[in-house]
């Protein structure tokens, strides 16, 4: 008895499920083998699979069973020699294979015969049929980049906090675009406070999963993980920019820039957040501040160094965990060393440093006086903050500039749109240029106000609020109020030397709101200005 297996396919699942294609294709094909004797030994229905692409989980499984030594089937038919593939080498190379094993492929639709003459007209049909599928490919792919050009959401599962919503109808289609839903939004916005330390302490991927999942939040009915916290945190589309066209659909490659399309979606956060969240997470990133450092509780990490080395400072215990005390870093790694190293039991060295940045930073009028500056007042003063909003504004330019170079590289295909430092140095340029605008609107609205950057009754209140985070509290916030104030503090056996930003503390005391933990600022010493070492730092040398 000649057997024959029954071959049919539809391009998307869209269409398995609202046509009639798949069944009329079995009917009809069923009806030729009916005609021709052949017994049906097996239909193989293959839904929402691209004719261009041979790995197709029911196509290989048929090509499996074909070559099977029972040989299960003589013939496979399908409707058209495009149901079966559309690329004309994946077609030729799986009729061979067929071929060898005594199995023919059959179009019901396109008798062709199988000598010399109908081999020639089947692989030129090939051709057309490839042809055919990459134009309807391309125009279809012209109307989806057109559909977002407008606003319009192509049909994809749109991001966590959003859901799509029918805005309008042309013909017989409804034009659907992004609308913020509001129970996934709050979740999102959850997301990045924490990631940006508005609630205490900047949280990292791991944390923020943690929490959420051990408070039943889930991600439309999963649980979150790292990966998708890191996905929600680099995700454009939350401060109201999606980008559509990144990538191509059937290979996975980056797409230029210069393809892409921006399609404006309601924001759930703002842009400046979203920077600074990404350069927060940059900073911490292991291959740029070791975990030991962004995520410990000890007061001084990541400041303390050997002053004879300058190597880096760590913690250690002895007997078993009873005695804490730094030591250098290399100490621990190295047997032989130039330098003998530093070992200073850590209470002692942390009540040193906070003592003596209270008494000689943290004290109202040494404070002031420090930043007097800042508070003085009339010509002088109005003359150098226009002089300093002039250089803002120049420095904005500048940054503005930047961006736009780095994304000439790109289109220019000198650098590749998913290289890390690419995005790093962007994302770092975004911030620059955020804090740069921020700093000269403020210097705009006191210039127009006539008040004064600083006044004493704020450095009072910034020494109050230092004082207390760095002598009380939980110890990843003292941590972090330590770096807000110092950059460095290296230690030798004759003395300690602790080293600050002016400007971090006047940019601080200037604020009329202070925050209730440090931003992104006391991790990013990058931000900090640095052009005039004199002006901007203060150094204070402590006999040890």
């Amino acid at each position: 008895m000649t057997c024959a297996a029954i071959y049919v396919r539809v391009s998307t699942s869209r269409q398995a499920e609202h046509d009639l294609s798949l069944p009329d294709q079995v009917a009809q094909c069923r009806a030729y083998c009916e005609r021709k004797g052949w017994e049906v030994a097996e239909v193989f229905s293959e839904p929402g699979a691209s004719a261009l692409d041979d790995d197709r989980p029911v196509f290989q499984e048929m090509i499996f069973k074909a070559k099977r030594a029972d040989r299960p089937f003589n013939f496979i038919v399908v409707h058209s020699l495009s149901r079966f593939s559309r690329d004309a080498l994946h077609s030729e190379f799986y009729v061979r294979q067929l071929k060898k094993v005594g199995v023919q492929l059959i179009s019901i639709t396109q008798d062709i015969g199988h000598d010399t003459d109908g081999e020639f007209i089947r692989q030129v049909l090939n051709v057309f049929d490839e042809h055919q599928s990459r134009e309807n490919a391309k125009h279809v792919h012209r109307a989806m980049l057109e559909n977002a050009r407008q606003g319009f959401w192509n049909g994809s599962l749109p991001p966590f906090g959003y859901r799509v919503e029918t805005k309008e109808r042309r013909g017989d289609k409804d034009k659907r675009a992004l609308v913020v839903d509001e129970a996934e939004a709050a979740v999102v916005r959850k997301v990045f406070a924490m990631a940006a330390g508005e609630e205490g302490r900047p949280a990292g991927v791991k944390a923020i999963a943690r929490y959420l999942n051990e408070r039943g939040v889930m991600r439309r009915g999963r649980r979150f993980s790292t990966g998708n916290i890191h996905v929600l945190l680099s995700t454009t589309t939350y401060y109201g920019v999606h980008y559509f066209n990144r990538s191509d659909t059937r290979n996975g490659r980056p797409r230029p820039p210069s393809q892409w399309v921006a399609v404006e979606v309601p924001a759930i956060i703002s842009e400046e957040k979203f920077n600074a969240v990404r350069a927060l997470m940059q900073s911490r990133a292991p291959k740029r501040m070791p975990p030991r450092v962004a995520n410990g509780p000890t007061l001084l990490a990541g400041v303390i160094r050997c002053g004879c080395c300058g190597a880096a400072m760590i913690q250690n215990t002895g007997k078993g965990g009873t005695y804490r005390y730094y030591c250098r870093s290399r100490k621990l790694k190295e047997e032989i060393t130039t330098c003998r190293g530093i070992r200073m039991p850590m209470g002692r060295l942390d009540d040193i440093v906070v003592g003596e940045v209270a008494k000689r930073v943290l004290e109202p009028k040494r404070l002031g006086e420090m930043l007097e500056a800042y508070v003085r007042l009339g010509a002088e003063r109005q003359t150098g903050c226009r002089d300093r909003l002039s250089k803002l504004r120049q420095g904005h330019k500048d940054a503005e500039a930047a961006i736009a170079r780095l994304l000439e590289l790109v289109e220019k295909g000198l650098m590749d749109a998913e290289d890390p430092s690419l995005r790093e140095r962007l994302i770092g340029l975004k911030v620059r240029r955020d804090e740069l605008a921020k700093e000269a609107a403020d210097l705009r609205r006191r210039l127009a106000s006539g008040e004064p950057q600083i006044t004493r009754d704020k450095v009072d209140r910034l020494t109050r609020l230092l004082r207390d985070k760095l002598y009380d509290g939980p110890a990843e916030l003292r941590q972090a109020y330590a770096r807000l104030i110092m950059d460095e503090v290296t230690v030798t056996d004759d003395e300690i030397r602790i080293s600050g930003s002016k400007g971090v503390l006047a940019r601080r005391a200037s604020q009329a709101e202070l925050p209730a933990a440090p931003a992104v600022l006391s991790f990013v010493q990058e931000w900090r200005a640095t052009q005039d070492k004199t002006a901007n730092t203060y150094v204070i040398e402590i006999p040890a």
